[in-house]
């Protein structure tokens, strides 16, 4: 059997440890005042809209369930207002997160790796940075693990953001939909949209990286 290189296992490390730093606040304060504090102003879908981004906004360092809240917005505020407020909410979150991996995160990773392989490491994420980060968006934790680890590395900001932008504006779009449905159509949806972000995933790395 194939001994892993010390290299992979730091990376996993690495990754793993930054995962546990965004179920922290799950774990400790738990998301059940999110419901309560949309419905409070499920009557008012102007503040209903500043809330849900607001939420959104703070996924990465606070326990927001965004799908829920999406799913929320859609269902109170109607589509439109489900798919503006997520996308929005959502980049705002990946400008949080990418803060948060550029400021705390990133002063961490050199004790996990030296230069040369924190470069490499930078390099071999950058390739299918947008592929990756796409395929995430969706899916809990990871989402905000790929942005936090990204921008650790050193990947420009401004790169994360315009790569989660379009990848905001589907999940945004397809979760305000959903909305309208009962919570077997979400629950369907959620998983359908887990699959094929894998099955994206797949196809990618079956494609030849293009040389820089």
């Amino acid at each position: 059997m194939k001994t892993p290189a010390p290299a992979t296992v730091k990376a996993v490390l690495f990754v793993i440890f930054v995962m546990t730093l965004v179920c922290l606040p799950f774990a400790v304060f738990g998301e059940e005042f999110v419901l309560p504090l949309l419905e409070s102003r499920a009557q008012q879908t102007g503040a209903l809209v500043l809330i849900a981004i607001a939420l959104l906004a703070c996924d990465s360092v606070a326990p927001i369930p965004a799908t829920l809240v999406i799913m929320y917005l859609g269902a109170k505020a109607g589509w439109l207002a489900g798919i503006v407020g997520g996308t929005i909410g959502m980049s705002l979150g990946v400008l949080a997160a990418a803060w948060v991996g550029r400021a705390a995160v990133g002063r961490l990773a050199p004790k996990f790796f030296p230069d040369a392989e924190l470069a490499r490491l930078r390099a071999s994420l950058q390739d299918r940075l947008a592929l990756t980060l796409a395929c995430l968006r969706s899916v809990p934790v990871l989402a905000e693990t790929s942005v936090i680890v990204a921008a650790a590395m050193g990947i420009p900001v401004r790169r994360i953001f315009v790569a989660t932008l379009l990848p905001n504006l589907v999940v945004a779009a397809i979760y305000s939909f959903a909305a309208e449905e009962s919570a077997t159509t979400a629950a369907v949806t959620f998983l359908a949209t887990m699959a094929a972000s894998w099955l994206l995933w797949k196809i990618g790395l079956r494609r030849p990286v293009s040389p820089t």
